[in-house]
């Protein structure tokens, strides 16, 4: 049986645990490190799950908050690695009053050409952009990449101080589990019955995947959306009160 059958039911599911499947295997028997393209969170996500991944993956954006990663494949710690294989270029229109969308920059992008997966996370404000995209294909793009839109640009490498750093409201919820319905209602300011509803009703994400499920586990790191609430990320277990309830750090997004 296809191993795959276990974890996904899509087409096109399959296909992508079948291509990290054979990175996996090219790195076993290369004794090298192996990169996937840009992911989504879901892809990222069904990646984790599976079982014959555990212990061999991780991910990187370009930075701690990306939502679109490659994932690292790797067998063996100690193996060398040149880190991956992203590049952050910086994109500026010359028109200083123009408005730039992630639409514009995306749209421009694979007006050239260059796959989808190709591109990681953007970041637009103003008449600028910043934008994560693979190494292989950074050259062509710097190069080649002479408007966003209707506007001339210009783009040139750019360094990790330019990247916006993203607004979260820290705080410490006193929750009795780590359940799903305990955090997200905790952590919205809703009550629990509230919280419950909305899991049930498909409106509510963990790691970037819709849950029905209100007494799923949450861990630290696992990031929550609620549709009209916004998003969270749990931190920390701080501690445990007398009555066996656990102070957890929530940091709430704000922009």
């Amino acid at each position: 049986m296809d191993f795959t059958d276990k974890y996904a039911s899509g087409s096109e599911d399959k296909l992508l645990l079948r291509r990290i499947n054979d990175l996996k295997n090219k790195s076993e028997r290369e004794y090298c490190v192996m990169y996937s393209a840009f992911l989504t969170p879901a892809e990222q996500s069904l990646i984790m799950r599976v079982d014959e991944f555990f212990g061999c993956i991780s991910f990187d954006g370009g930075t701690e908050e990306a939502e679109r990663r490659l994932c690292r494949i790797r067998t063996d710690e100690y193996q060398p690695d040149d880190g991956a294989p992203i590049a952050l270029l910086s994109v500026a229109v010359t028109d200083t009053s123009a408005e730039i969308s992630h639409r514009d920059v995306l749209g421009s992008l694979m007006g050239l050409g260059i796959r989808r997966d190709m591109i990681g996370d953007i970041f637009a404000a103003g008449n600028t952009a910043l934008f994560f995209c693979h190494q292989s294909v950074s050259e062509y793009v710097i190069i080649n990449l002479t408007k966003i839109g209707r506007y001339k640009a210009n783009v040139q490498s750019g360094s990790a101080d330019m990247l916006p750093q993203p607004e979260m409201k820290k705080s410490t919820v006193n929750v009795s589990s780590m359940r799903l319905d305990s955090l997200c209602g905790e952590g919205f300011g809703m009550s629990r019955t509230k919280a419950q509803e909305l899991i049930r009703r498909g409106l509510v994400s963990v790691n970037w995947q819709p849950c029905d499920n209100v007494s799923r586990e949450l861990c630290e790191g696992d990031r929550l959306s609620a549709r009209g609430y916004g998003k969270l990320k749990i931190g920390s277990v701080t501690g445990t009160s007398k009555k066996g309830r656990l102070f957890v750090e929530i940091y709430r997004f704000t922009s």
